[in-house]
């Protein structure tokens, strides 16, 4: 299909436009996605944003044909001066693109400071679009593997991370990342304000419910750690490490290994039968403890982003008009 046909037959609009009974089946099948190949409950995310979708609270677009079928959807979020995506399904390439273009030159980007995009997401010239528009792009990879109950390493010093660690775990995270980070789909300026906001996010159910018997520390002095997994539960049987950060001094000492399995150990105790993990495609020492330890990939997300972008990120491609309403 040219892209010229597509113009005269696809149109961009609010999706609080759409009726819910149009939108269930599109958010019931990205869930389904998630649960299917990452073992990850987002039910409960998606049910939310649908509530916030009828409220008008909620931003995205969709794109419907001549006949109002739904050929492609985005969902996205403007907070602290930063627009993140969230979600980009299409039927093809070129709907995928409009939406894309929709979202990077719409008003909203005049108070923007900096894009984020983060998608499970199968349009594989996402890449190659993002790029082709300014955007830095790197390849989260999703991994997993079974668990079975073991005892725990021995590990001096460690015990269950606290809420009130989390200003210190804050502090480690800052330590431990470069910064900034485009495409860190996380903290990307990597200031304290959003690292803070970031370990919120983990803790409070965001990216699953928190595992306390399995989220560990290891402590180095008065609110200083040296160490730290959050561990959460995605589904009723499978844990997930959502984060892993040992202290650049305490580096190459087995200690990211040994918090790993003595947090993995805890969550099969609590009756977990699976774990996951995401690590960055450019984390390769992150990645090498996963693999060492028989994690295998399970898929990956596209992780994306601009600082300071500019105010006109990208033209839409010629030929495609994009009504709006």
């Amino acid at each position: 299909m040219s892209v010229a046909s597509i113009s005269h037959r696809v149109r961009l609009v609010e999706w609080q436009a759409v009726a819910a009974d149009r939108m269930a089946p599109l958010v019931a099948e990205e869930a389904d996605r998630w649960q299917r190949l990452l073992d990850w409950d987002t039910a409960p995310h998606w049910a939310e944003v649908e509530a916030r979708r009828r409220r008008g609270a909620a931003l995205g677009f969709v794109a419907m044909d001549d006949a109002a079928n739904v050929r492609g959807w985005c969902h996205y979020s403007v907070r602290d001066r930063g627009l993140r995506l969230d979600a980009l399904n299409a039927d093809n390439d070129h709907i995928a693109e409009m939406l894309l273009d929709r979202l990077l030159t719409g008003p909203a980007l005049t108070f923007i400071e900096r894009i984020s995009v983060w998608l499970f997401t199968d349009q594989h010239t996402l890449t190659q679009a993002l790029r082709a528009r300014g955007l830095s792009v790197d390849r989260y990879w999703w991994l997993g593997r079974e668990l079975n109950p073991v005892a725990p390493p021995a590990l001096q010093g460690v015990r269950q991370w606290r809420p009130e660690d989390s200003f210190a775990t804050a502090a480690l995270l800052g330590r431990a990342y470069e910064s900034p980070a485009e495409t860190r789909p996380f903290a990307p300026l990597g200031t304290p304000e959003q690292w803070f906001g970031y370990l919120n996010e983990l803790t409070r159910g965001v990216h699953g419910t928190i595992l306390p018997e399995a989220s560990l520390c290891v402590p180095a002095g008065p609110d200083r750690l040296s160490a730290v997994a959050i561990v959460t539960k995605v589904n009723e049987n499978t844990a997930h490490i959502a984060q892993l950060v040992v202290d650049a001094p305490m580096r190459r000492k087995r200690l990211g290994q040994q918090l790993m399995q003595a947090a993995t150990a805890a969550a099969a105790r609590a009756g977990c039968r699976r774990v996951t993990a995401v690590v960055g495609g450019s984390n390769r020492p992150a990645r090498s403890l996963f693999e060492g330890a028989r994690y295998q990939t399970m898929g990956s997300l596209l992780a994306a982003g601009m600082l300071q972008p500019r105010r006109s990120t990208s033209v839409a491609p010629p030929g495609v008009s994009m009504t709006r309403r």
